[in-house]
């Protein structure tokens, strides 16, 4: 693992309370409706207990490979497919960061443009935060705590009319205390950041985070199984994963709705496909090159650019193999759910690999293990 993984793991996986296969390409229109029988994943899934799986690998900007293994819910028989819908937890950051981004290109802000007279807060927000910006806010280098208040994570989440008001709100309370450290001097990794950063959005365009999402990232991008929260099932059937907990060595299926408060959701509370979520990856990747369809390269390239401890803005630097070269990666994790998505812009491949289990140091090494045995 590299600098940033070593030192910041938990941080990563519990913030958020936070290659191709040797066989053909699948035919899509076959597997896409039922779980495809693929050997690793049904004994890695039948090895480690975790209760359901879901990965896949996008090269050349075409899936190679797709599959899915486990049960939708513990115990109940019901299997994921490849077309199930999984929360990504704070993969979600890298979205927000891309949709401030093209704010950027638009001109309604710069990276180091100072945030305060953005939001307003000019007269309320301690004088500490007076050079606040947008750059350090996307690279957990602005000073800010790593979560809000128990009182606002206790809180109950507020419907989605009412979240700009309240992200603004949570955000105002932390900006009247002082920095903890001076902005851009030192890394920690901050979802209070990300929920700042949706405030921006949500005050340059009028629009709630979700709705901004929606219209700015999801839709440009043809993302048509997103959304917010846990996938929720239709009816009483099973038709979409659950999350799970594990406590005390015990996975337990969690409610439906089961997630953090939703006016953390610009820090992690998207949900997609695996396929969709790799093919957002793949936006990056060959977006990058100047071939995106949202962003101009140097764009992709900031956002790609880390600051400290290997991070960027909603991206994390590994060196990689003299094989696969660098890789971009993020995870993420509400610790009922796991994701994890990894660029390899050397060998023009993208891999994700998601999880509907709580057991998180267990999916993540499983994870990262796939990752590293794929003939990239």
């Amino acid at each position: 693992m590299n600098k940033f993984t070593r030192r910041n793991y938990r941080v990563m996986l519990w913030a958020g309370l936070m290659l191709l296969s040797h066989a053909p390409a699948m035919s899509l229109a076959e597997e896409r409706e039922q779980v495809m029988d693929d050997v690793w994943l049904q004994q890695q899934q039948a090895e480690t207990g975790l209760v359901g799986m879901a990965a896949v690998v996008i090269q050349g900007g075409e899936v190679r490979y797709l599959g899915a293994a486990g049960d939708r819910k513990k115990g109940s028989g019901v299997p994921v497919t490849v077309t199930d819908r999984w929360h990504i937890g704070s993969v979600t950051k890298s979205m927000t960061a891309t949709v401030l981004a093209s704010l950027v290109e638009a001109g309604d802000i710069g990276w180091d443009t100072p945030l305060p007279p953005v939001l307003g807060m000019t007269d309320t927000a301690d004088t500490g935060w007076e050079g606040l910006t947008l750059a350090q806010v996307l690279s957990h280098t602005a000073g800010l705590p790593a979560n809000f208040s128990l009182r606002v994570n206790m809180t109950s989440s507020p419907e989605e009319a009412e979240r700009p008001a309240a992200r603004r709100q949570a955000v105002l309370e932390v900006l009247k205390k002082p920095p903890r450290s001076t902005p851009g001097s030192g890394f920690e990794y901050s979802n209070v950041g990300y929920t700042l950063a949706g405030v921006v959005i949500e005050t340059l365009t009028g629009q709630g985070w979700e709705q901004a999402m929606r219209e700015r990232l999801f839709a440009p991008l043809d993302l048509g199984s997103a959304g917010f929260g846990p996938p929720r099932s239709d009816g009483e059937s099973l038709t979409e994963p659950r999350g799970h907990r594990y406590l005390l060595g015990i996975t337990l299926a969690a409610s439906e709705t089961a997630d953090n408060n939703a006016i953390i959701g610009p820090a992690g509370t998207v949900h997609m496909t695996v396929e969709d979520l790799a093919r957002y990856g793949y936006e990056h990747l060959r977006g990058e090159r100047g071939e995106g369809t949202l962003l101009s390269a140097s764009s992709y390239q900031r956002l790609h650019s880390p600051v400290l401890e290997n991070y960027a803005f909603g991206w994390v630097l590994r060196e990689g193999s003299a094989d696969t070269g660098p890789m971009l990666w993020h995870n993420g994790s509400n610790t009922m759910w796991y994701s994890l998505l990894v660029l390899v812009p050397e060998r023009d491949t993208v891999v994700a690999m998601v999880f509907n289990e709580g057991n998180v140091a267990r999916a993540d090494a499983l994870a990262w293990e796939w990752v590293e045995k794929l003939e990239l």
